[in-house]
């Protein structure tokens, strides 16, 4: 489903499936004689083929209206299969040439290269002590299934003949009008933000959503960068609205990037005040997530993990937090810092 949500700019709503293990997707057209395609989306067929339907309905309203219509590339938002996997079919079907970042060209070169960014160790990453074979061969089917759900799912495929690799913090020419690319890592080391001063139009990738919290977990996320990339946006000069890649248009940006930045800072405080309130027998990340969600499901618990592990390092680098590794798992007291 297509739609217009600024004068030139349209929507096309890719339908997920799975819940949020596949999310729907917006897929951004900018158009007029030198138009971009703002992320790629799933790669499967199916989807790619109802992507480019949409695109040459677009393409046949410009034509009614004698308006010249042309897309000439596509550009991904950051390195994640929903946002790159259906660049190779787009460039196939509609001839455009795939654009990528230095740090995106390098991710998603092939299997290796990408996989890599995503290989996780338990006791770096997740704080779990235990390591035995039981848990070593888990994690290997987990990894096996995830590589063919991603691959039959969401039509995984990687590029390593890119047209045109740019710089992530340049200026690129749409349409004759000088767009913005900005880095603004967090939620993925490569992610970037597209930003037209005039007009005060944010594409905002994953890093700020309209009402779903933006995934944060190990290895390739930091909360710190995050919120640094999300106060970032309080500095430009003239932002009227934001488009993200899921849900719909932020049209009270100033807003929303303070109800986010006050979420991350309550989660921060809620994970210290775990901390303190055991003190004396310590506590451990998932048992701090048990807390947060008595009720959650299973796989909500697992997605919670993540922000609440990078949540711990981040307060364990300030001396806020100290840990002590056991046999089973990590646990974390107070420091001598925070008991002052």
């Amino acid at each position: 489903m297509k739609k217009e949500v600024y004068p030139g700019i349209f929507s096309i709503k890719e339908k997920g499936s799975f819940g949020i293990i596949k999310p729907p997707e917006n897929i951004y057209i900018l158009a007029g004689h030198d138009g971009l395609i703002y992320d790629a989306g799933y790669g499967d067929k199916k989807t790619v083929k109802y992507l480019v339907n949409e695109i040459k309905k677009i393409e046949n309203k410009y034509k009614e209206k004698n308006e010249e219509f042309k897309l000439t590339r596509v550009l991904p938002s950051h390195a994640h299969p929903d946002h790159f996997s259906g660049l190779k079919l787009i460039r196939e079907y509609l001839g455009v040439k795939i654009v990528l970042t230095k740090k995106t060209a390098e991710i998603i070169h092939n299997k290796k290269s990408f996989y890599k960014i995503f290989e996780t160790n338990d006791i770096e990453d997740y704080l779990i002590a235990r390591r035995n074979l039981w848990r070593k061969i888990k994690d290997a089917v987990v990894k096996k299934l995830s590589r063919i759900f991603y691959r039959r799912i969401y039509g995984l495929s990687f590029i390593d003949d890119p047209d045109e690799i740019i710089e992530d913090n340049t200026e690129i020419l749409i349409n004759g009008e000088s767009w913005k690319i900005l880095p603004s890592p967090g939620h993925a080391i490569d992610h970037i933000y597209l930003y037209n001063a005039e007009k005060g139009i944010l594409f905002s990738g994953d890093n700020v959503l309209r009402t779903i919290t933006t995934w944060l977990g190990p290895p390739s996320c930091n909360i710190k960068d995050y919120v640094n990339s999300v106060e970032s946006l309080n500095k430009l000069p003239n932002l009227n609205i934001i488009l993200p890649a899921h849900g719909s248009p932020i049209k009270n940006p100033k807003e929303r990037i303070g109800e986010i930045l006050k979420h991350r800072r309550e989660r921060a405080q809620q994970v210290i005040n775990l901390v303190n309130a055991h003190s004396k027998i310590g506590i451990s990340p998932k048992e701090i997530v048990q807390k947060l969600y008595p009720n959650g499901k299973k796989f909500l618990i697992q997605v919670a993990l993540g922000w609440v592990c990078l949540t711990l390092k981040i307060l364990e680098e300030n001396h806020l937090i100290k840990r002590d590794v056991g046999k089973k798992e990590i646990i974390f007291f107070p420091s001598d810092k925070s008991e002052n």
